[in-house]
């Protein structure tokens, strides 16, 4: 028998389906929180989850059950969220861009404390808040001009784990900058 038989008939397994979609209701909260932390302040987070649920939904068959659901829907997530990263890059929409992330940085580290703008004032403010393992590695690879794979290297990370975790980072920045500047009436 061809093995796309063998699809078709667990497609049709009314208990297999049932317990994918218990499955599936029962992680949404995880799922949910996994997307919103890697897009933070992105529009696209139920787009996204939305996304993921209906690809697990299709590749159900790919799943065996009485394993790890959670790490075979988060791992789907994780390839959905990169791949709306990049559809975001492509439309400009990233809500603080690397380039303007290290310009501002640049002009602080030049500009004496005394005539630092609102929007440097506000970049210490989030960057003092950030966890101090965020703090440090926007600091090295930004301050110390570490290269991505040195980084990652010396904190033991994949080139593509970092990034993401860079990327992650720069948005939180962005999101904490422009809720600080619309608090003192500024304009961001």
């Amino acid at each position: 028998m061809p093995k796309w038989h063998v699809s078709i008939e667990m497609h049709q397994d009314p208990k297999f389906d049932e317990a994918i979609v218990h499955l599936v209701a029962e992680h949404q909260a995880p799922l949910r929180g996994f997307v919103a932390a890697m897009m933070l302040g992105s529009p696209d987070v139920d787009d996204v989850v939305q996304e993921v649920n209906q690809l697990a939904w299709r590749r159900r068959d790919e799943f065996e059950l009485n394993t790890n659901f959670k790490a075979w829907i988060l791992t789907m997530a994780k390839f959905t969220v990169m791949s709306a990263w990049r559809d975001q890059r492509r439309r400009k929409e990233t809500l603080m861009p690397e380039e303007l992330l290290v310009k501002l940085m640049d002009e602080g580290a030049e500009a004496p404390e005394s005539t630092a703008t609102p929007r440097h004032e506000a970049l210490q403010e989030c960057l003092n808040k950030l966890r101090p393992v965020d703090r440090a590695l926007i600091l090295k690879r930004y301050f110390e001009d570490y290269r991505v794979k040195q980084l990652a290297a010396e904190v033991g990370r994949s080139s593509d784990s970092l990034k993401m975790s860079l990327h992650r980072i720069r948005n939180v920045l962005a999101t904490c900058v422009k809720r600080r500047l619309s608090l003192r009436g500024e304009t961001s």
